[in-house]
C-alpha cells in the first residue's frame, strides 16, 4: 500500500490559492501580449515610415513632371523655330523694318571726384 502526503493539515484553510500553475501561465499570457504589443508597434512604425516615403517620391514626381513640361515646351520651340530667333534678338539682331529696344540694368554712374 502506498501513503501519500496530505498537503494540508486536516481542518486548516489553505490560504495561497494561486499556484505555479497559475503563474506559470500568467507569465506565459504576460510574454504572448508583450510579444503582440511589440509586433503591432513595429508594424506601425514600418507603414509611418513608408508613408512618409510615398510622401517624399510623390513630391520628387511632381518636380520631375515639370521639368518635363519645361523640356517639352523647349523642344517644341526649337521644332518651330521660335527658339531661334528668340536667341538672335538677345544678340542684338531685328528683322527689318522693325525697332528694337534693348533694355538692360542700369549701371552706377560715375562717382564725382572727392575735392581736396
Amino acid at each position: 500500500m502506498r501513503h501519500t502526503r496530505a498537503l494540508t493539515v486536516a481542518g486548516s484553510v489553505r490560504t495561497s490559492t494561486f499556484g505555479v500553475r497559475n503563474i506559470v501561465i500568467l507569465i506565459a499570457v504576460a510574454v504572448a501580449l508583450l510579444w503582440a504589443g511589440v509586433a503591432f508597434a513595429q508594424e506601425a512604425f514600418v507603414s509611418h515610415r513608408l508613408s512618409q516615403q510615398v510622401t517624399e517620391l510623390r513630391r520628387q514626381n511632381a518636380e520631375i513632371v515639370a521639368q518635363n513640361a519645361g523640356y517639352k515646351k523647349d523642344v517644341q520651340a526649337l521644332q518651330s523655330g521660335t527658339a531661334d530667333e528668340e536667341e538672335a534678338r538677345r544678340n542684338g539682331y531685328a528683322k527689318p523694318n522693325e525697332k528694337l529696344y534693348l533694355v538692360t540694368t542700369a549701371s552706377p554712374s560715375p562717382s564725382p571726384p572727392a575735392h581736396r
